[in-house]
């Protein structure tokens, strides 16, 4: 399954055929430069725009209209992608073949995106005060909540240290104390400026013939030539002594975030080693991390990681007793070294190898899964297909995993000491 690329007058459209669905999922996206000035401001203005627009005022009304199109889902996205961030709207709903209608609902739902973007409500020539008093409340909410989260916390903490200066360290959601300067006029600048100049991309799954799917595009949206920003991502190996950061919070337990850099990104030989390499470390049940640091030592409550090969980082984290920081942050380093070493055993490997190949055969059962394959890898201009990344992935050897693991520098060490005594089994 391969999906076809089309150039509508700067406005690119991915187009994934099939009828594996009950649904069909289109989603209308803006991959713009992950900035201090603009991100906090893109964050607020989705969740300003799906407020209301000039033919659904409300969300009740917006809601109403959504459920006459058979209960479609409508939802914003503010993605990281490397130094970029991804906005937009997506829309979930009810396949052709089973609408009595002609032609399906495709075109109704493009009516109400495209309302979304190009037609929010405005009042004075702004957006209503009302709506953005609201949602910077709601911001202000998702930050503190944020904070709140001990694990997510030490690991922006942690991204902050691996990549200082860079825009992959910024929060996607901002700071607290910068959301009271946004108001409704500075907010609807940014949206003038994003539909001006930023370049749509179109991603479609369903069965709909795409000459039909052209025609409603260019009756729905602005097509007009505009100039496409290029996907940025700082990418580099890094070297010398990892940073090191600590804080405290009243806790029952510490929060240990380690960071990785890596330039075996995407596009790069050793990409499918760099994942089967996650896997074995940390990335599941059946993972050194998992079944050596937390099951047999029972250093830790829980222990895993993660990799992004958009930007080339890998971050693993661990919850434990603040007494066992030390033991566990050098137990976690030893699962490394480990597979630096080549101490890797047949039953990790192939477990690790079988976790991969059923987690991109799961790609094929999403759309939203399949469309974001797709369209990320596109932005770096690697066309392979799911099936393709699968056949790597099953091509990985012991060897290149070892390989792979010369391509990691430990970057960054954070630390969230917790004060409380006592313990609870999940913060």
């Amino acid at each position: 399954m391969r999906p076809i690329i089309k150039d509508l007058n700067g406005a690119k459209l991915f187009y994934i055929q099939t009828d594996r669905f009950k649904s069909e999922y289109f989603s209308l996206r803006f991959t713009v430069p992950l900035c201090t000035e603009h991100a906090q401001k893109n964050a607020l203005l989705m969740a300003v725009l799906g407020r209301g627009t000039r033919s659904y005022p409300t969300k009740l009304a917006l809601n109403r209209r959504l459920d006459t199109l058979y209960s479609t889902s409508v939802s914003s996205r503010n993605h990281r992608l490397g130094d970029m961030q991804s906005i937009g709207f997506s829309a979930d709903f009810l396949g052709a073949r089973y609408v009595n209608e002609s032609g399906g609902i495709l075109s109704e739902v493009l009516d109400v995106l495209s309302e979304l973007w190009y037609h929010p409500l405005l009042q004075d020539g702004i957006f209503c005060e009302e709506y953005v008093k609201s949602e910077k409340n709601n911001l202000c909410d998702a930050i503190r909540a944020a904070i709140n989260n001990p694990r997510g916390y030490a690991m922006a903490k942690c991204r902050k240290l691996l990549c200082p200066g860079e825009p992959f360290a910024l929060s996607l959601i901002g700071e607290e104390e910068s959301v009271a300067t946004m108001t409704g006029d500075n907010l609807f600048e940014r949206h003038q400026a994003l539909v001006k100049g930023a370049v749509p991309t179109f991603v479609y799954v369903g069965n709909t013939p795409i000459e039909e799917l052209i025609a409603m595009l260019q009756a729905h949206f602005d097509l007009f030539v505009k100039t496409d920003t290029p996907f940025s991502a700082i990418v580099k190996r890094g070297e010398g002594a990892p940073i090191m950061g600590q804080e405290e919070m009243p806790l029952a337990q510490g929060k240990l975030a380690l960071g990785f850099r890596t330039d075996a990104v995407l596009g790069h030989p050793l990409a499918p080693a760099m994942l089967v390499l996650n896997e074995i470390y940390g990335g599941s049940p059946a993972s050194k991390l998992f079944l050596n640091v937390r099951e047999q030592r029972s250093l830790c409550y829980h222990c895993s990681s993660a990799v992004d090969l958009y930007k080339g980082v890998l971050f693993a984290n661990a919850g434990m007793k603040s007494e066992n920081r030390t033991v566990t942050e050098e137990a976690m380093l030893e699962e490394f070294r480990a597979i630096e070493q080549g101490r890797i055993t047949v039953t990790e490997f192939e477990a690790a190898k079988c976790a991969l190949d059923h987690s991109y055969r799961q790609v094929f059962d999403n759309p939203v899964a399949l469309a974001d394959f797709y369209a990320g890898r596109a932005l770096i201009g690697n066309t392979d297909t799911v099936d393709d990344f699968r056949r790597s992935v099953a091509q990985v050897t012991v060897d290149d995993v070892v390989a792979a693991a010369q391509h990691i520098h430990h970057g960054a060490t954070f630390f969230l000491n917790g004060t409380l005594e006592g313990e609870e089994v999940e913060e």
